[in-house]
């Protein structure tokens, strides 16, 4: 069994037993789903986890979505995650919730870093329930019944050159959507995919996303930070959190491998969704 101390009071928790995820057993495996729903970010050090173990564990995770252009050593279901001396832009710059264009967006995210810079390097995080939650009544009613369009401008696929751009899925997604573990209310807009807010003038919509991804952005109490170590492993929630990767390391280099999991097809909400049982776990 594993134990867990909060990296904020309300969002990420940092695993503090000597525990493998290697080697996790069924029963930790539905606790550590129940735990990164709740806490929306989760942190493990000094793991083991090589690349068809990492592989492995996404599949009694859930269900990974693949990456066909890897080369033969790396395996479908992991993408990599490399920059170093020639690297201008690294991936996951800007604050975003990983190819929200799907129609159904991933819900976990599991990274592991191999090779990390000295200093620098860093993963910001957002805790989407609590944006959602400081936003004044009357903005919280009105964004309720809205949807906002996913385009795939940051897609994995369209970028790593394997499909273009017409042939990956634009989808109209809830402003604001329900998590299907914990039943809270989350923030779902995200700079890296959202084109516009349906229903809106062109100038209301850039208006409004301005707005709320600023107040992403500037909220600092809303945010944790995970300072990266070699053998590092850390869990996000995509479906309530949105990452930032600090790119502040130029020239050096930093390695690691991702599987992103399948979530559902976002829930709006003004649907009831119950909490599951579990899903206060500390």
């Amino acid at each position: 069994m594993f134990s867990a101390k909060p990296i904020t009071p309300r969002f990420g928790s940092e695993i503090t037993s000597t525990f493998q995820l290697a080697h996790c057993s069924e029963l930790e495996i539905s606790d550590l789903l129940t735990l990164s729903a709740s806490r929306g970010v989760l942190v493990f050090r000094d793991q083991t986890l090589s690349p068809l173990e990492h592989a492995a564990l996404a599949h009694r995770l859930g269900e990974p979505l693949t990456f066909p252009l890897n080369p033969s050593d790396i395996p479908a279901e992991l993408i990599t995650i490399a920059s170093g001396p020639k690297t201008r832009e690294a991936a996951g710059e800007g604050w975003h919730s990983d190819v929200s264009s799907e129609p159904k967006p991933p819900g976990l995210s599991i990274l592991k870093m191999v090779t990390v810079p000295e200093s620098g390097g860093d993963t910001l995080f957002a805790d989407m329930t609590q944006a959602f939650e400081l936003l004044s009544d009357p903005l919280k009613a009105f964004l309720q019944g809205l949807t906002a369009r996913h385009e795939p401008h940051g897609h994995y696929l369209y970028l790593s050159g394997a499909k273009a751009f017409d042939a990956l899925p634009v989808s109209d997604h809830p402003v604001i959507r329900i998590h299907p573990v914990t039943g809270k209310k989350s923030l779902y807009i995200n700079d890296g995919f959202v084109t516009k807010i349906n229903g809106l003038t062109v100038r209301e919509s850039q208006s409004l996303l301005k707005l709320l991804y600023d107040h992403i952005a500037y909220t600092v109490k809303i945010h944790c930070r995970v300072q990266w170590r070699p053998n590092t492993v850390v869990f996000w929630d995509n479906r309530s959190v949105q990452h930032h990767a600090a790119f502040d390391y130029h020239p050096e280099r930093r390695l690691g491998y991702r599987a992103t999991l399948r979530g559902e097809q976002p829930i709006p909400s003004d649907q009831n969704v119950k909490p599951s049982k579990s899903a206060s776990l500390p």
